[in-house]
């Protein structure tokens, strides 16, 4: 990446309106001490103090405070494709906006920006190997592993095309009805009920390793398949653990709870 690339992209953002955030280089996470997406500003101020100390930093843009919406098509697991879904959906008239503002994201895959002023979302998989998300995404130039998130054919956010109809329906039918459910969950709600509750609600700075670690041993306590926990701790630690921990720290939460469920499985 040239160097303050990341920095002068912010800036340029931020001059637009636009709310941004810093990623430690390399991943996805905030730097420690900056709240996540929540942290994301268009003060320039706030924007130098973070990256001229550090100009390799990634770059996070918040979409809730913008009405924007992103199509996250990826294509990383043969058994998710989000290119075979997106011809599925294609197939049936449902079609993206081929002149908006789209990435190649790092892994391969293509991030769709839309004009969306619907409620914030980050839904996995709607379609196999495609994620809607409303909340934040990394945008360029940020890059993993040397491989950066680039704009195709040298488009701009202000290209950006509203979703389409069929898509804001999709979103606006996935939404429940809080009020007219209540006293039905409250009734029914079982154990897993309630994890999957307290998953949602997640937790933030302070207590982020044993509240992860308890979430991991209830997941092993309901039976789950270590690489459904697996997977899920991961997904929980990106979307509502907030700031994120480091990959290296899920990893060793997730160990340690295996290995002493595999200890109480001998017993």
């Amino acid at each position: 990446m040239k160097e303050f690339a990341t920095l002068d992209k912010a800036i340029e953002l931020a001059k637009q309106g636009y709310a941004i955030y810093p990623l430690i280089e390399n991943t996805k996470k905030p730097p420690k001490g900056v709240a996540g997406y929540q942290a994301a500003t268009s003060d320039q101020n706030t924007i130098l103090s973070w990256f001229q100390k550090n100009p390799t930093y990634n770059l996070g843009l918040r979409l809730d405070l913008s009405d924007l919406l992103v199509v996250d098509i990826d294509m990383h697991d043969p058994t998710k494709n989000g290119r075979t879904s997106l011809a599925r959906l294609f197939k049936q008239g449902l079609t993206l906006p081929n002149d908006t503002y789209i990435e190649r994201t790092a892994n391969g895959g293509v991030h769709y920006f839309l004009k969306y002023a619907g409620a914030k979302v980050r839904k996995i998989d709607v379609w196999p190997g495609i994620d809607l998300l409303s909340d934040f995404t990394v945008i360029a130039p940020s890059e993993i592993n040397g491989k950066p998130y680039q704009a195709i054919d040298g488009r701009t956010l202000a290209d950006i095309k509203p979703a389409p109809q069929w898509l804001v329906d999709k979103l606006a039918g996935q939404k429940v009805n809080w009020t007219s459910e209540h006293a039905y969950t409250t009734r029914q709600k079982k154990y897993t009920g309630r994890l999957l509750d307290e998953m949602v609600t997640g937790t933030t700075q302070g207590n982020r390793n044993a509240w992860l670690t308890k979430i991991a041993g209830r997941m092993f306590g309901v039976g789950a398949d270590p690489k459904t926990v697996y997977n899920m701790l991961s997904v929980i630690n990106d979307s509502f653990v907030d700031p994120a921990l480091p990959d290296r720290e899920v990893n060793t939460i997730f160990h340690s709870i295996l290995k002493r469920a595999s200890q109480r499985g001998r017993h």
